[in-house]
């Protein structure tokens, strides 16, 4: 079947691969070309199809358990109710698929780029998920509960009613994305990168984002209820009505005046100059103080 495969897609003859109800075990064709196959109700289990090819590919209600894909191409592949958990998915490329409520619970997707793919459903459930790429991905009630998410990048993607929930990594991507009614509630984030990021009506509770960019970010309506944002930037950020109340805004910069009164604050907030909240107008509140490394260097310029 994937001889005649091969002789399809080169256009020399052949047919195309359908397969359907498969139980295939132990089976190795490292870089095979499936492009455009069709796979229904089919397990691969313990097979290795390393640097295989299934652009264009259907696989629908499929099975990968403990299957080897690394450096596999599903370039807009249709991919449906389908099983990856566990899978090793390292440099794999899905850009531009189409992935409806399939799961990758504890993959291995390490730099895993998924350039303009558009996710439903889908579960990264304690994936690891280092360097993963989503430029551009629309992903809609996916679940990255618990996910590690060093340095992965979510450039201008749209993320709308999904969890991060217990994710981590430090310098993960947000620049330019719409992250609307998500929640990243009691995520590990240090120095996560926000900017220009649409975050209205998300909830950060009990979120460390020490260092994070917020800079020109729409953060109105958003919950950091008990978040740790200490020294984390806002510069041009909109924060109408967003949540502060028992955050830690200790060293936090850039903020205004202006900003800090759209805000809501109590007395559990700690504001950017160490004092406790409510932040109250023309109190200076929103100028971060300055630990004794910085106090010493400017004194040292100074003089």
């Amino acid at each position: 079947m994937i001889r005649a495969h091969g002789l399809f897609v080169s256009g020399t003859g052949g047919c195309r691969a359908a397969a359907e109800g498969l139980t295939v075990h132990d089976l190795t064709l490292r870089d095979a070309v499936l492009k455009n196959t069709r796979m229904v109700r089919t397990t691969l289990v313990e097979c290795d199809f390393t640097g295989a090819t299934f652009e264009g590919a259907e696989l629908e209600n499929c099975d990968f358990g403990g299957t080897g894909l690394g450096s596999a191409d599903f370039t807009a592949a249709v991919i449906a109710d389908s099983q990856f958990a566990g899978v090793w998915l390292s440099n794999a490329c899905l850009a531009e698929a189409r992935l409806n409520t399939c799961l990758f619970d504890k993959a291995q997707l390490e730099k895993a780029r998924f350039h303009d793919a558009v996710g439903q459903g889908c579960s990264f459930r304690a994936a690891e998920m280092m360097e993963a790429m989503f430029h551009h991905a629309h992903l809609n009630e996916c679940d990255f509960s618990g996910a590690e998410l060093g340095r992965a990048q979510f450039y201008q993607s749209r993320i709308t009613f999904s969890r991060f929930h217990g994710a981590r990594g430090d310098n993960v991507h947000f620049t330019g994305a719409r992250i609307t009614h998500c929640e990243f509630d009691t995520v590990d984030l240090f120095g996560a990168k926000f900017q220009k990021c649409d975050a209205q009506s998300s909830s950060f509770a009990r979120a460390i984002l020490s260092e994070a960019d917020f800079r020109d970010a729409n953060l109105s309506g958003a919950r950091f209820g008990g978040a740790l944002l200490a020294r984390a930037k806002f510069g041009g950020a909109r924060m109408l009505t967003t949540d502060l109340r028992g955050a830690n805004l200790d060293g936090a910069r850039e903020l205004t005046m202006e900003q800090l009164s759209q805000a809501l604050t109590d007395v559990n907030t700690v504001l950017p100059n160490g004092r406790r909240g409510p932040y109250m107008r023309y109190s200076g509140a929103e100028k971060p103080r300055l630990v004794d490394n910085e106090a010493r260097l400017l004194d040292k310029r100074a003089k």
